[in-house]
């Protein structure tokens, strides 16, 4: 997570230098979104079906392999920009599949009475990585260059996997039933469980919205510094409001294990909601001296809403379809957020950006309250709902 947080920065910058083009540096970031909603509808059953140990280690090594080819072709002068986006599609997609692999083996490996725990810590480790991955990117651009940067990111995926090599569980909760043969059938069972299970159901659209407004608010952030906030293009406090998605995040994090239940789903869910609304509305009144915090606290809301719905569906779904239901779960948001920049896009073009925040804003609003109406029934089980 550390070492994607720094390229995340690097790739951009590499793209630019290369290319001098700022709608190719742009589309670097498209491309690395474009795996999870391809793949991620198979990814999930792959990783239900197989070994997820294999899986996890695999793309990590996949990955950590496939960014050094970028610092060694940089030292063999042959680095090209398609090189750069095939590096970005094909570690995206090794991704994937990992990622899959690790929503059912978390739960495999905690049990469900520290399962809040423990996605709370992992949270707490990519918040931080997402603060601190940034600072170091600069200073290695800065100091080695952007290609010799992503060596550093390249060392971070092979020594994940070196470490999870160390790990002997089978990454399973107990015997699970025989799956479905096929991975378009195990799919179908996967989502006919979301279709069954009302919670679940209503938390992946409540996250589906909440990734409408990240993707919004945070796509034109920039734009509202300025235009808002009245900052310079080259305003260091910009630097500042990125920072503080991590910093909500962070505290999200701390904080979630202390207030999750299974129980408590139906109440914190529309509760984390309407904060971010609050919390975005904020934003359309706030000072430049107040705006860090309340881009903070809108990171903070949106960061439970995500934890939330996560550790749900790992709580409440059985060991063969943990992976394919919380897959489409992530797919489903991973496609909420360039959607909700589009939007925002499309927005501002013709009105302003407070008209897009004020966009925003009612989404969550109107999401909470659906939230809390729909989830209004007597507490969240395993049973079908």
């Amino acid at each position: 997570m550390f070492g994607t947080a720094a390229s995340t920065v690097v790739l951009p910058v590499l793209v630019y230098d290369v290319t001098g083009s700022a709608a190719l540096t742009g589309l670097v970031f498209a491309t690395r979104l474009v795996p999870y909603l391809l793949l991620g509808w198979i990814a999930g059953p792959v990783a239900d079906r197989f070994s997820r140990r294999r899986l996890i280690i695999g793309g990590n090594l996949a990955e950590g392999l496939l960014v050094a080819t970028i610092p060694v072709a940089a030292w063999l002068d042959v680095l090209t920009v398609g090189q750069v986006f095939a590096v970005a599609l094909l570690s995206a997609t090794a991704f994937v599949f990992s990622d899959a692999a690790v929503f059912g083996a978390v739960p495999a490996l905690v049990h469900e009475e520290r399962l809040a725990s423990a996605n709370g810590v992992l949270a707490t480790l990519a918040s931080a990585a997402d603060i601190a991955g940034p600072v170091l990117a600069g200073v290695l651009i800065a100091t080695i260059g952007p290609a010799n940067a992503l060596s550093i990111d390249a060392m971070t995926f092979l020594f994940a996997a070196a470490v999870q090599s160390t790990i002997r569980s089978n990454l399973r909760r107990g015997e699970s039933s025989e799956a479905p043969r096929s991975i378009r059938r195990h799919l179908a069972a996967g989502l006919g469980f979301i279709r069954r299970q009302r919670t679940v159901f209503v938390l992946i659209v409540a996250g589906f919205a909440n990734s409408l407004a990240i993707g919004c608010i945070l796509g034109l952030l920039v734009p509202w510094s300025i235009e808002v906030l009245g900052y310079d293009r080259d305003d260091a406090r910009l630097g500042l409001l990125y920072a503080a998605v991590g910093v909500g995040s962070l505290i999200a994090a701390v904080v979630f294990p202390r207030i999750f239940t299974a129980d408590r789903v139906r109440l914190i869910t529309p509760a984390s909601l309407l904060w971010s609304a609050a919390a975005s509305a904020t934003l359309l009144v706030t000072t430049a001296t107040l705006a860090t915090a309340s881009i903070a606290a809108f990171a903070f809301g949106i960061m439970l809403t995500i934890t939330i719905g996560i550790t749900y569906r790992q709580l409440v779904t059985p060991d063969e379809l943990t992976s394919t239901v919380n897959t489409v779960g992530r797919t489903i948001a991973a496609g909420g957020q360039p959607l909700g920049a589009a939007i925002g896009a499309v927005i501002v073009a013709s009105t302003s950006v407070s008209t897009a925040y004020v966009a925003a804003t009612i989404v969550l609003g109107l999401t909470g309250v659906a939230a809390y109406i729909a989830l209004r029934s007597p507490s969240p089980s395993r049973a079908d709902e």
